[in-house]
């Protein structure tokens, strides 16, 4: 216990002293192994770093899936999309603000990627809805809300990353997502008809004939879910494969089809591809030994009674485990929460009884809500630099988009059969649950 106590509080100095997240990580596991723990050598670090990634076919969907993303909006395909949410559900009270949601839940079905969609859509949504009547800040606190729906209904960066540092199946976690990412867009929905905001914004007039025309516009891009998700869960192909065929189809698209994608286009999103991705891997190689050091001293036992209280129920311990996953989401974001509390959380889970498919789902949708939270929500400060407004404006908007995520969050978490339905129906049962 006083190890790992040295530990946290050297890595938080660190990060406080405004050290970067992966640096933090590697000096804090190097004066663990030089100070603390002597007899084991120092090269567990690179070596734990380098395994991680080389050894990891699962982790190479990460820049494949993010590619793919950044090609979808450059190519044109997302605006496809949200001419056709418009077309089919702007005519309905805060018509707009549902056309943002839906957007989203197809968008989830092709780039796996929050901040992605939060770009994509929220740069032509955030303008729209601002015309239509809604405030800045609840137009850009609905866009970047929505898009947390895109890391849960698969494909999933974050289930990748999570599936590579637990061992979870990638094809169970995927599936797991569907269900709860429907969820997700109900209650938002929800909310938004509530809203003084939808009463008074503007509506789009219902016409099947704009239907039909936007759908066939959007053919290509409502195909391509079926196309990813249809080979990935029909046995033709991986994840990692799903991944590549995801790049492949948004170029052909792109260049072949709607000839918006140029050879400059290209080579900037694998420019910022590239860099984006030597900053995930940094983080995940830097967390590796960390992670490697949290399991050498059993931190997972140690912390486990401070969950005794709920041990008793596995539904209560998971809703615990989630809250404290939102409240440790407003200070670390995305990557470093999965890398880092990943090994920490999993003997808690395990000690429980609690389904790692389950339990997996519920840390990553806890995980993803921590992107619209101040003071380090990437989402949240995509949004705020499309709608031009302070964080301040954004977060005072965000409390009902929140509250509604939230109690999704809650249902997905005691509701164990909408998580597990479709992994069981498709892969079978899991032997002992």
């Amino acid at each position: 216990m006083e190890t790992l106590g040295i530990i946290s509080i050297a890595f938080l100095v660190l990060i406080f002293a405004g050290i970067p997240v992966a640096y933090s990580m590697v000096l804090t596991s190097g004066a663990y192994f030089l100070l603390l723990n002597p007899g084991v050598p120092t090269t567990i670090v690179s070596q734990r770093a380098i395994t991680q990634i080389a050894e990891s076919w699962t982790i190479l969907a990460v820049p494949l899936f993010l590619l793919a993303g950044r090609l979808l909006n450059d190519s044109g395909m997302t605006a496809r999309l949200v001419d056709f949410a418009v077309a089919v559900v702007g005519h309905i009270r805060g018509g707009l603000g549902h056309a943002v949601v839906v957007a989203n839940i197809i968008m989830a079905g092709m780039s796996g990627s929050a901040t992605s969609d939060a770009a994509g859509i929220g740069a032509i949504m955030i303008p729209a809805l601002r015309k239509a009547g809604f405030s800045a800040g609840y137009a850009a606190a609905l866009c970047a809300s929505a898009a947390t729906i895109g890391p849960i209904i698969p494909p999933s960066i974050a289930m990748v990353l999570y599936s590579s540092l637990s061992g979870v199946s990638l094809g169970r976690l995927l599936l797991a997502g569907v269900l709860p990412g429907l969820v997700m867009g109900a209650f938002l929905m929800l909310d938004l008809s509530f809203l003084s905001e939808s009463v008074r914004s503007t509506r789009s007039r219902f016409e099947w004939r704009r239907v039909a025309a936007t759908a066939r516009d959007a053919v290509l891009a409502l195909v391509m879910p079926v196309v990813i998700l249809g080979g990935m869960f029909g046995g033709i192909y991986t994840p990692t494969e799903a991944a590549a065929v995801a790049v492949g189809y948004a170029l052909i698209v792109g260049v072949g089809i709607y000839r918006t994608l140029t050879l400059r286009a290209i080579f900037r999103a694998l420019k910022d591809v590239g860099t984006t991705t030597g900053a995930v891997l940094l983080v995940v190689s830097g967390a590796s030994s960390i992670s490697w050091i949290m399991t050498a001293e059993r931190s997972g036992e140690v912390l486990q009674p401070l969950f005794l209280p709920f041990q008793s129920s596995p539904s209560l311990t998971l809703v615990t485990i989630a809250l404290v996953t939102v409240i440790l989401g407003t200070a670390m974001e995305e990557v470093t929460m999965l890398v880092l509390m990943t090994p920490i959380l999993a003997p808690i889970v395990q000690a429980a009884g609690i389904d790692p498919v389950h339990f997996g789902l519920v840390f990553v949708l806890a995980t993803m809500i921590g992107l619209i939270t101040p003071p380090v929500g990437v989402s949240m400060f995509l949004v705020c630099q499309i709608a031009d407004i302070t964080v301040n404006q954004f977060t005072r908007a965000v409390i009902r988009p929140f509250l509604a995520l939230m109690f999704a969050l809650i249902v997905v978490s005691l509701w164990s059969d909408l998580v597990l339905f479709l992994p069981n129906l498709i892969m079978g049962s899991q032997s002992g649950r």
